[in-house]
């Protein structure tokens, strides 16, 4: 892949719901291409399908039409193993809810998408305590997530996001469940990892400011995909 080709293409994507009583379109041929090191943001209204867009980028889950492409090779292409593991190695998800283990420690959580690829236990360990520590949180390590504020525990999530290392983080309303003070915390965070790691992120968020931090923005309206022209 050169440096002109994108490191993610959506291609015409499409999703649809249906029962015995409706169908409903979601997605009506959303494209976009992103190029490594981007952050982009993607705002609509809830319903609007934003949600679904990042879940099928990340291939959580798989449109009705259309594909995506990493590097050039297709994602739903793959055999449900090899997208499995195509999803450890290269995307790490942010959700809103943060989604930690709470019976065990900060360590272990951000160690865990490691522990799932086969890592080495210690080398992950390491990387765990230095992620951590890059979040402002190696003065608990020890601790269990019920133990810290949402902010904090929210640190976490990032950190259990890199500790793969991915091209990609996906980040659903990172700062949705957050004081104003405390979003401001995880989106120079995120930030600060594009620019140090070189982290592609594509984030969907309701707020304007923290869509505004982003390199490139987008809208989602009536399941098509706008960029922002301001």
């Amino acid at each position: 892949m050169n440096n002109f080709e994108p490191l993610l293409k959506v291609s015409d994507i499409h999703k649809s719901f249906h029962d015995s009583k409706r169908h409903i379109d979601v997605l009506k041929g959303v494209n976009l291409d992103v190029r490594s090191g981007e952050t982009i943001s993607i705002m609509g209204v809830s319903g609007s399908g934003k949600t679904t867009l990042l879940q099928i980028i990340g291939s959580l889950d798989k449109p009705t039409a259309g594909d995506v492409f990493f590097k050039n090779e297709s994602v739903f292409e793959k055999s449900a193993n090899a997208m499995s593991a195509f999803r450890n190695a290269n995307v790490g998800f942010i959700f809103q809810a943060h989604h930690l283990l709470m019976e065990f420690d900060l360590v272990e959580n951000v160690m865990f998408p490691a522990i799932i690829s086969g890592q080495d236990t210690k080398k992950a360990e390491d990387n765990a305590l230095d992620l951590l520590n890059d979040v402002g949180l190696s003065e608990k390590v020890g601790n269990k997530p019920s133990e810290l504020s949402g902010g904090e525990q929210q640190k976490v999530a990032v950190a259990r996001a890199l500790s793969m290392s991915p091209p990609i983080v996906l980040a659903d309303e990172p700062t949705g469940n957050l004081d104003s003070h405390s979003g401001e915390v995880i989106m120079n965070l995120l930030l600060h990892f594009n620019k140090t790691m070189g982290i592609t992120i594509i984030m969907v968020t309701h707020n304007e400011p923290f869509a505004r931090m982003m390199s490139r923005r987008y809208r989602i309206s009536d399941g098509v995909l706008f960029q922002n022209s301001d």
